[in-house]
């Protein structure tokens, strides 16, 4: 990939493509729902980002977390576009996934590793939390599996009315839906690696938050997703200034840090 990324010939193709993908991409009608600090959330060690809980080994510098923050927020707000919820909260949530991943390609990152299945309770009830740290159990070792662990306790701890739960609640959850992404970001061999679990609830009651609160078994629909991702900096590099541009100042709408 390195001797693509100094090539100007690859440099020019590459930049012709996205820029005319990145113009064309549709997103929602903006409409500011509060204001954060965009560097805030890149100093921070994990971040609400939309629907995604997301957080950052070490080694990332403040310039590679607000690349994977930038493109996946707009990956995230183009699929929101192309799939819009129903009036119960409900959407196309293998369609979502699909133009979420879609963006990213054209974007620069490479999907390694895509799973989706239908997500099996053993027992009467669950919560979301646990599943999800189940589900993520399987992708990540060591460190990066206690970082997922320590963000999902990061929001349990946060104050009811504290704002950034406030966001994470309006952006997960709608009516008789959820949908919630909890991943976390390495460095390996200059390439960033993100490595997510995701889970969609459909339930035929109303409810308001999807974590740490009790499920019946009865009366939902439960899929899971993993997917590891990867990012080549050097070729980001090419479309981060549009990528930047096309958000414009929808970033502190959708970002908020947290303390692990």
């Amino acid at each position: 990939m390195p001797d693509f990324v100094s090539d100007s010939i690859f440099k020019d193709a590459f930049l012709r493509a996205s820029r005319h993908y990145i113009e064309a991409l549709d997103l929602p009608a903006f409409a500011s729902r509060r204001s954060s600090d965009a560097k805030e959330a890149i100093d921070s060690a994990a971040c609400i980002n939309n629907r995604m809980l997301q957080s950052f080994a070490a080694d990332l510098n403040e310039q590679q977390k607000s690349d994977v923050l930038n493109s996946t927020l707009l990956a995230q707000l183009a699929a929101d576009k192309a799939y819009p919820k129903d009036e119960h909260g409900r959407y196309d949530v293998k369609g979502w996934y699909n133009k979420f991943s879609e963006v990213l390609l054209n974007l620069g990152w490479v999907s390694q590793n895509t799973a989706f299945w239908q997500y099996k309770i053993h027992g009467k009830s669950f919560t979301a939390d646990k599943a999800i740290l189940e589900i993520i159990n399987g992708l990540l070792q060591n460190n990066a599996l206690l970082l997922a662990q320590a963000t999902i306790n990061a929001l349990k701890n946060l104050p009811e009315n504290d704002s950034k739960l406030t966001l994470f609640k309006f952006n997960t959850c709608s009516d008789q839906m959820g949908n919630i992404s909890l991943g976390v970001c390495t460095q390996k061999n200059s390439l960033i690696e993100y490595d997510f679990a995701a889970l969609y609830l459909e339930t035929k009651k109303n409810f308001k938050q999807i974590l740490f609160i009790d499920f019946s078994t009865s009366d939902f629909k439960l899929f899971a997703g993993t997917n590891t991702i990867t990012l080549n900096p050097d070729v980001y590099s090419i479309v981060r200034d549009q990528v930047a541009q096309k958000l414009h100042d929808r970033v502190g709408s959708y970002l908020a840090g947290l303390d692990i």
